[in-house]
């Protein structure tokens, strides 16, 4: 959940990480790996079952489910002292209200909008469009002035659009309103990271101390989205009758966070980045080629790959901002064995 106090300073602090050893395991990086992979893919799928097999189209009210069990495990392990919450004695009511509270709004509505799109569009087209998540996390970067356009950046950014325009366009069950919801997801989730950066600049916060910080907050948006916005009675009488399944899709997010988490410690950012590339590719073929619950054009299959090429450039960027094209060919023909 936490972030990095200030954005500038990611790509150092990655290739920091990047370079030490973390003294673990094969075994235990492989172990984390593999259950990165099945983790978050898992719980994809499970959502889409529940929000349109089993007719329970209220997306606040799922991430609600999600959302709360993990910050009662969260507030819970800080209570039994396994991890530190040194940042979180310091805070007080007001500093919560002004500084917390706007992040957990954001996380609230970037959660509920994320999963009302899977009610439009399919697995596979929802992940295709994850792909443009860059582009407005940098629009938004740009309009805060937290980061400074260079050259790489606007290409990754006319790459990964072009790309994701044309993959678009090949979609055969296109939804208008699904593509809005899953853009406004977007758009909510490079909110919270820039307000992360300017309102908790001061603060470092833990993975577990932050979602038992944030956690709450998300908690009441979703209360509000749920109560205003859905049948919040005909999704308690839904719950009560398979109490089973949405226990088993509100662990399965804490399980996502735990996870990420492992990943993070036993492995380098850049494996990270890969894993998750990959990861997200194999959404997509699962999605089509063996679920078959959608369809993916050629036209689509392209538009894919042109944006995942501009979104490897992005990653490369943000890895070396300080990178000409000519840097970017040199690694690139390096890296092919090429001079």
């Amino acid at each position: 959940m936490a972030r990095e106090a200030s954005y500038k300073q990611v790509p150092q602090q990655e290739d920091a990480s990047e370079k030490k050893p973390h003294g673990l395991s094969p075994a235990r990086a492989a172990a984390a790996t593999v259950l990165y992979c099945l983790a978050g893919p898992s719980l994809i799928f499970l959502n889409k079952h529940i929000l349109v097999e089993v007719e329970f189209p209220y997306g606040s009210a799922l991430s609600l489910l999600g959302v709360t069990m993990s910050t009662l495990l969260s507030i819970i392990a800080l209570m039994l002292g396994w991890f530190p919450c040194d940042q979180t004695r310091s805070l007080t009511p007001q500093t919560y209200c002004t500084r917390v509270l706007p992040i957990g709004i954001a996380l609230g509505l970037c959660l509920t909008t994320g999963n009302v799109a899977y009610l439009y569009n399919s697995v596979a087209f929802i992940q295709i469009l994850k792909a443009f998540a860059p582009v407005v996390l940098l629009l938004v970067l740009f309009a805060a002035r937290l980061e400074k356009p260079s050259a790489t950046l606007i290409a990754s950014i006319m790459i990964i659009s072009g790309g994701t325009a044309v993959a678009v366009r090949g979609e055969v069950e296109l939804s208008l309103i699904g593509v809005a919801y899953m853009l406004a997801s977007e758009f909510f989730e490079a909110v919270k990271l820039v307000m992360t950066q300017i309102l908790l600049v001061d603060r470092k916060f833990g993975s577990v101390e932050g979602l038992a910080v944030v956690g709450p907050a998300a908690m009441a948006a979703l209360c509000v989205c749920t109560i205003l916005g859905e049948d919040w009675r005909d999704a308690m009488e839904k719950v009560g009758e398979r109490p089973l399944l949405f226990l088993a899709a509100s662990l399965g997010g804490v399980v996502v966070n735990l996870a990420t988490n492992m990943m993070v410690a036993a492995t380098s950012a850049l494996t990270l980045r890969v894993t998750s590339l990959l990861r997200n590719i194999g959404i997509v073929f699962v999605s089509t080629a063996i679920l078959r619950d959608s369809t993916l054009t050629l036209l689509e299959g392209v538009g894919f790959c042109i944006a995942l090429t501009g979104f490897v450039l992005y990653q490369h960027a943000r890895r070396n901002p300080t990178h000409s094209f000519a840097d970017i060919w040199r690694d690139l023909t390096t890296f092919c064995g090429g001079r």
